[in-house]
């Protein structure tokens, strides 16, 4: 179930990013693999260039209900 919840995270992290042309998808790709292992949404907060505040609290919804 975790795998499958990542996969969908990565996905939906390539959608904003890519999809919407910010970034390329060898670009996408490169920097998740230089930014290794850590929670997508925390990947996420870096390839977006938005750094956590100190009482950080998970609230990305990459899914649509």
């Amino acid at each position: 179930m975790a795998y499958m919840i990542g996969g969908l995270q990565f996905e939906a992290l390539k959608k904003e990013l890519v999809d919407s042309g910010k970034m390329t998808y060898r670009q996408y790709h490169d920097a998740v693999m230089r930014e290794n292992m850590m929670p997508v949404e925390m990947l996420r907060a870096i390839l977006l260039d938005e750094p956590p505040q100190k009482n950080f609290k998970t609230r990305w919804k990459f899914y649509d209900l």
